[in-house]
C-alpha cells in the first residue's frame, strides 16, 4: 500500500513543570486497514518512543528505524524543535516503507487512533508498563546490559558483522564530533563577525571624513548581516550531515537489539535441546525399569515427543531470525549508501549556496559605495 506521512505544526503545551511539544502526524494512505485515506492525529515524543518499543518487541530480528534521542536542555528552542520534527518524520517514513512494519497493528493505532492514550493503557499488561523505556538510550542500554550480551557467537558471518558495526560506530561518533566542532565554529564565527560589525559603528560615527565614515558604516552593516548567513549554514550542517550521522549511530543500536533477539532465541533452543537430551537418557533407563508398565512408558514417550517438537520449533525460529537479520543488514547497507550520498550532496549544495550568498552580500558593499570617491573628488576640486 501507499503511505505518505508528514509531521507538522509542533506546538508547546502544558505548564512550566509538564511542558512538552505536540506534533500533528498526517497520514495519507490507500491501505484498506485504515478508516480513512487521510488521518491527522496529535502525538508527543513519548508516543513515538512507545511505537519504537512496541515494534521492536513485536518484530524480533527486524531493524526498527530509531526515534531521535531525548534531550532535557534546549528542547523548546526553535532550531531543536525543527530538527527533532524532521528526525521524527524521517523515522516514520522509514517505518511505513518497511515491508515487515507497515502492517503492524501498533503502527495503525499510532497513526490513526484518536483515543491513543486510552488504547495504549488498555492494551498494555502491567509488566509492559513497568518495563517501558523513557528514552531511546535507555532502550539501547537495557539491550546492551542483558545477559545475552555475553553470548559466544558460533556463526562467523555474524561475528564479522558485529566487528564491522563496532568499527563503523566508532568512526561515526568521531565524525559526529568533528561536524559538531564545525557547527560550533560557524556559530562562533558568526558572533565574531557581528561583533566586528558592531565595532565599526562608533568608529564610523567618530570619523570626520564623511566618505570614509560611509565606507565604515556600510562595512559594519554587512559584517552584522554575515552572522545570519553563518548561522544558517551551521543549521544546514546539522540538517544534512549531523542528523544523518546521529541517526546511523542510533540505527546501530537498533541492530544490536535485533542481534540480542537472535541470541535469546538461540539460548532458548539450546536450553530446550539440553533438557530433551537429558530426558531422552532418563527415558532409556525408564524403559528398562518399567518395561511391564506400558502406560507409564507411553506417557513418558509422549512427553518426550512434545519436547522434541519444541526443540525443532525453536531451531526453526533460530534459523528464521538469522535469515531475517541477514536480509535486514543487506537493506541497511543499501540505505546507508543512499542516505549518506544524499546527505553529502545536500551538504555540498548548501555550502555552494552559502558561498554565493556571501559573495552577493560583499557585492552590495561595492554597489553602495560606488560613486562615493568620485563625489568626494568633485567636492574637493570645487
Amino acid at each position: 500500500p501507499y503511505f505518505e506521512v508528514t509531521i507538522e505544526d509542533p506546538q508547546k503545551v502544558g505548564d512550566a513543570i509538564n511542558a512538552h511539544i505536540i506534533y500533528k502526524v498526517r497520514t495519507k494512505t490507500n491501505s484498506p486497514a485504515f478508516r480513512s485515506s487521510e488521518v491527522v492525529v496529535a502525538r508527543r515524543y513519548r508516543d513515538f518512543l512507545w511505537l519504537y518499543n512496541q515494534l521492536t518487541v513485536g518484530n524480533p530480528g527486524v531493524i526498527v528505524p530509531p526515534v531521535p534521542e531525548k534531550h532535557a536542555l534546549g528542547r523548546f528552542q526553535d532550531d531543536f524543535v525543527e530538527s527533532r520534527r524532521m528526525a521524527l518524520e524521517r523515522c516514520l517514513k522509514k517505518i511505513v516503507a518497511h515491508p515487515m512494519l507497515y502492517g503492524d497493528p501498533d503502527l495503525k493505532v499510532f497513526l490513526e487512533s484518536e483515543s491513543f492514550n486510552v488504547e495504549v493503557k488498555r492494551a498494555e499488561p502491567e509488566t509492559t508498563k513497568v518495563s517501558f523505556m523513557r528514552s531511546f538510550s535507555e532502550t539501547i542500554s537495557n539491550a546492551a546490559t542483558s545477559p545475552f550480551s555475553k553470548f559466544i557467537e558460533t556463526d562467523e558471518w555474524f561475528g564479522t558483522r558485529r566487528e564491522q558495526l563496532d568499527a563503523l560506530e566508532g568512526q561515526l561518533k568521531a565524525l559526529l564530533k568533528s561536524v559538531e566542532g564545525v557547527v560550533k565554529q560557524r556559530r562562533e564565527l558568526g558572533s565574531a563577525t557581528f561583533d566586528f560589525g558592531e565595532s565599526m559603528s562608533p568608529l564610523s560615527l567618530a570619523e570626520p571624513n564623511q566618505n570614509l565614515s560611509k565606507h565604515l558604516s556600510i562595512l559594519g552593516e554587512i559584517q552584522k548581516k554575515m552572522k545570519g548567513l553563518h548561522e544558517q549554514q551551521a543549521q544546514y550542517d546539522i540538517i544534512t550531515l549531523e542528523n544523518t550521522i546521529d541517526e546511523y549511530i542510533r540505527i546501530i543500536g537498533s541492530i544490536r537489539i535485533a542481534f540480542n533477539a537472535r541470541v535469546k532465541v538461540f539460548q532458548a533452543y539450546q536450553q530446550a535441546e539440553a533438557e530433551y537430551q537429558k530426558k531422552s537418557g532418563l527415558f532409556e533407563k525408564l524403559k528398562i525399569q518399567q518395561k511391564n508398565k506400558t502406560d507409564k512408558v507411553q506417557s513418558y514417550q509422549q512427553e518426550l515427543n512434545e519436547m522434541k517438537e519444541r526443540v525443532d520449533e525453536l531451531q526453526g525460529e533460530y534459523e528464521d531470525i538469522s535469515k531475517l537479520i541477514k536480509s535486514e543488514l543487506d537493506r541497511f547497507d543499501k540505505e546507508k549508501v543512499e542516505d549518506f550520498r544524499d546527505s553529502v550532496e545536500n551538504f555540498l549544495r548548501g555550502m555552494i549556496e552559502h558561498q554565493k550568498q556571501i559573495i552577493r552580500l560583499w557585492q552590495t558593499y561595492f554597489e553602495e559605495t560606488e560613486g562615493l570617491d568620485e563625489a568626494e573628488a568633485d567636492t574637493v576640486s570645487s
